[in-house]
């Protein structure tokens, strides 16, 4: 019986890693690259709005205000938002 599971087993992936050798194997990789960009690219853009828009603004300026150097980011990375202005760039500590 082990003989079996093993063989079946060895079968299974030799199988799999053979998807790739095929005309069928190559598209599949092809769907799942560029399925696989698209929902990242979504989830970036989620995240992107999400810290632009929906975040409070304590939080905002407890993770962004800090310095010049991550206001100014925060300003960039959501320039057009209505709510971009609320993290002033700091004068750093000296």
């Amino acid at each position: 019986m082990n003989f079996l599971k093993s063989g079946f087993l060895a079968m299974t992936l030799l199988s799999l890693s053979a998807c790739g050798f095929t005309p069928q194997g190559t598209l599949i990789k092809d769907t799942i690259r560029v399925k696989g960009a698209q929902a990242e690219d979504a989830g970036l853009a989620n995240s992107l709005w999400f810290i632009c828009n929906a975040a409070s603004i304590g939080a905002i300026q407890r993770r962004f205000g800090k310095s010049v150097e991550t206001a100014t980011i925060y300003r960039q990375m959501c320039n057009g938002s209505k709510d971009a202005n609320v993290v002033e760039p700091v004068e750093p500590v000296k």
